[in-house]
């Protein structure tokens, strides 16, 4: 099949496959280099000198004196820092008179003087050398593709950022509006509307997970003029004229509307959809109310949050200053919503504050043919195996949902079962974790793995090993063979890609190692709205996606009861089109631009040996993987790993695309030297331990109690401790296994550079399009995939 063509693709080298021509630029916020404050040479060598016989335990127990000095020095120069203590006082306001201030003042190292130490050393690490996207400390930046161009070119702005926002998040918004909306003063104002999972045909309202409900004929005319829109009064006014005599004032249709919501039957409030600016929606809404002393009361109120807001706004840059701001802000929030200003303390993603910041990287970046060429083959191949292990998810999921409808079938009786209920037989099977992948996915990845052991043959006793894309290419075609995606959201695939060259010169003159981080599955990532918002125009992101999928893609609005649902990142979706069709699973789903199906007016059926979703009235009619498209994106967005781990594997490369780094999977309880309690026989422990095995100065370990990877620096006295206490922790949870990979690119392979020529660890997050995006631009009508 011809690749896809369009304005917003580049063809990727001789295959069918294309990327978007402007990619995210995720970087950290602070020069890499500076992490090797924490590290001490010295200290290392004469450990290492001691554990040989080399040098006398006396020399280790001197060098070690002088590196706790030293270290503490470095961690009060680190705690005064301003920039550090603007990033912790975003993250973590409390830490900076809790932790900051009493290490910055110097303190002795005791029991809490080390917690202090190393809390301060765990954010140091991440603000150095991990490309998290948040706030000053991990800017937004963009890179453009161009194949005309052979030369690659980083051109620094004088400042590190272009831009930087203040934004609500919409959780915080929401606290507002419902304690807003409890004076009994502004009901006539409120704008009822439906449910959006629920169908409401005739005196029946059909719900989505439960059993259908008969209204009398005034609640099902009342329930209809719910538009959302209209005012509680504006309703009121014509419903009064519908000839239910029962109802004989503006009160009585108002007591009614709040009994409907008591009972679950509509929402009535000033609740908002997720998006960049919520508060904008509520302050729309309290704008239409009619009474003049109500309105101006409500509009101070939140005026008064908004000004605490630009308050936070006008002092970055001021660590001392914000976190009066920041602390004034959650004052006002607490006093005007009556909850916290915070939630979710040590979640993930959970959009724990109520404000956050945003911010666009000061540099242009043009990545040339050179990389690009470079990059292409082996990618090509890597997407191909994509491809594939999204067909084989196709099939695992074909079969659990018909064995789901088949056990809706037999359990109800219901000829056809409800959409909602055969999602809800199936969910264990789509049930994942940031940690632990489906158990359908997970078989795929056992399989993609043995299939890419096989192309690749690595030994494991060697530190790297290389193959050609043009000696594996027949092989892949013929072990990932695969089909066109079966759901919209899976002709995309958002590759992670680092570049390991001695500073950008060198990227020019094609001296560079390219360098696989995550291939996010059958998703673009970059729709997350912290990327979209920060675009200099989010209308090219629109376009391209919209070419992307045509009419084809069929989107599962986000409830805001899931934990993943935030301002931020997917879900929801910031690249929304209205030619896409919507449908609603759960009663507090919404936001989209074009109305959504309510999941309670969707059956699902066998059609020609395989399941449909259809409206009960036969009008329209889907593939059943394609309505539930968004949900196996989401369970199979991690499952990229092309080589299983193993007590050693090697740097693997294919050309010149490192594809996995050189590794070890280690279990917890055999390192015992984590549980000296002694510091410097632990590090000394510590440093033979790594020689041993043979384990780079500089790396990641990955371990089942924490999220993400952490940086270790062997020689980093307070590094080595926090990696010992992964471990202990480790070692007394269910899994026990956990890896160590080689830092790479290391620090000094830095091309991403600041005004002043600092360099920053960076990777640039792709959008590679499938052959086959854009080929549906109807209904659809008929499943693909197989």
């Amino acid at each position: 099949m011809p690749a896809v063509t369009g304005e917003h693709l580049l063809r990727l080298g001789g295959s069918d496959w294309s990327i978007w021509k402007q990619s995210v630029l995720r970087s950290a916020g602070f020069p890499a280099a500076e992490v090797d404050r924490l590290s001490n040479v010295e200290l290392a060598s004469a450990a290492d000198r001691s554990a040989t016989g080399e040098g006398s335990r006396e020399d280790y127990q001197a060098a070690y004196e002088r590196a706790t000095a030293q270290l503490s020095e470095q961690i009060r120069h680190i705690a005064r820092d301003p920039a550090f203590r603007e990033a912790v006082a975003w993250q973590n306001r409390a830490l900076i008179a809790d932790c900051v201030d009493k290490a910055a003042a110097g303190e002795p190292r005791n029991v809490r003087g080390r917690n202090h130490e190393s809390t301060i050393a765990s954010y140091w690490q991440r603000y150095c050398v991990k490309n998290d996207t948040i706030g000053f400390f991990g800017p937004v930046g963009w890179a453009h593709w161009s194949a005309d161009d052979a030369a690659t070119h980083v051109t620094p702005g004088p400042d590190l950022l272009a831009r930087r926002t203040t934004y609500f998040e919409v959780w915080a918004v929401d606290a507002v509006a419902h304690a807003l909306e409890q004076d009994p003063q502004l009901l006539p104002w409120l704008p009822p509307r439906r449910v959006s999972s629920f169908d409401l045909v005739g005196r029946t309202l059909h719900r989505s997970s439960r059993p259908p409900v008969q209204l009398t004929e005034a609640e099902a005319e009342l329930i209809d003029l719910c538009d959302g829109v209209r005012t509680a009064r504006e309703i009121a006014d014509d419903f009064l004229w519908s000839g239910h005599p029962e109802f004989r004032t503006e009160q009585d249709v108002f007591d009614q509307l709040v009994t409907l919501r008591e009972r679950g039957l509509l929402h009535l409030g000033l609740e908002v959809a997720v998006s960049a600016h919520p508060e904008r929606e509520l302050i729309e809404r309290l704008d239409r109310v009619g009474d003049p002393v109500v309105r101006r009361e409500v509009l101070d109120r939140v005026g008064r949050l908004l000004d605490a807001r630009d308050a936070v706004a006008a002092v970055a840059g001021d660590e001392a200053k914000l976190v009066v701001a920041l602390e004034h802000a959650a004052g006002v929030f607490e006093e005007i919503a009556g909850v916290q200003a915070a939630r979710r303390p040590g979640q993930t993603y959970a959009g724990r504050t109520i404000l956050y910041e945003d911010t666009v990287r000061d540099v242009d970046v043009r990545l040339g043919a050179t990389v690009l060429d470079a990059l292409a083959p082996p990618l090509a191949l890597l997407l191909q195996s994509a491809r594939w292990f999204v067909a084989e998810v196709t099939r695992e999921y074909r079969t659990i949902f018909d064995d789901a409808y088949e056990a809706v079938r037999a359990r109800t009786g219901d000829t056809p079962p409800s959409l909602a209920a055969v999602v809800a037989a199936a969910t264990p099977q789509l049930a994942f974790s940031l940690r632990e992948l489906p158990r359908p996915v997970a078989r795929v990845a056992a399989e993609l793995q043995r299939r890419w052991q096989e192309i690749l043959a690595p030994s494991v006793d060697t530190p790297s090993h290389r193959v050609r894309a043009e000696d594996i290419e027949d092989r892949v075609a013929e072990l990932f063979a695969a089909p066109e995606p079966a759901w919209a959201a899976a002709v995309h695939h958002a590759p992670d890609l680092m570049i390991a060259a001695d500073g950008p010169e060198a990227v020019a003159r094609g001296e560079f190692l390219l360098v696989l981080g995550e291939l996010h599955l059958a998703s673009n990532t970059v729709e997350s709205r912290l990327f979209v918002e920060q675009h200099e125009d989010p209308s090219w992101l629109f376009r391209a996606d919209e070419a992307d999928h045509g009419d084809r893609r069929i989107y599962l609005s986000s409830p805001k009861h899931w934990q993943a649902t935030n301002s931020r990142t997917y879900p929801p979706s910031a690249l929304l089109s209205p030619r896409y069709t919507y449908w609603s699973l759960h009663p507090d789903a919404g936001g989209t631009p074009g109305k959504p199906l309510p999941a309670a007016r969707l059956v699902v059926e066998r059609t020609d040996g395989r399941l449909a979703v259809r409206t009960r009235d036969g009008v329209r009619r889907f593939d059943l993987l394609e309505v539930v498209g968004e949900l196996l994106s989401a369970a199979t967005v991690n499952g990229f790993k092309p080589l299983p781990t193993a007590a050693h594997r090697p740097r693997i490369a294919i050309d010149r695309l490192v594809l996995a780094r050189e590794s070890w999977t280690l279990d917890a309880t055999d390192l015992r030297w984590a549980s000296i309690k002694k510091e410097p026989d632990r590090f000394l422990a510590a440093r033979a331990w790594r020689a041993e095995l043979g384990l780079p100065e500089r790396a990641f370990y990955k371990v089942p109690v924490e999220d993400k990877p952490v940086f270790v620096d062997f020689t980093s006295l307070v590094l080595v401790n926090l990696f010992a206490k992964a471990v202990r922790r480790t070692a007394e949870a269910r899994q026990t296994t956990f890896t160590v990979s080689e830092m790479l690119p290391d620090v000094g392979q830095t091309w991403l550079t600041d005004g002043h020529g600092a360099g920053y660890t960076t990777e640039v997050r792709i959008v590679a399009v499938d052959p086959a995006a854009g080929a549906n631009s109807t209904d659809p009508r008929t499943g693909r995939g197989e």
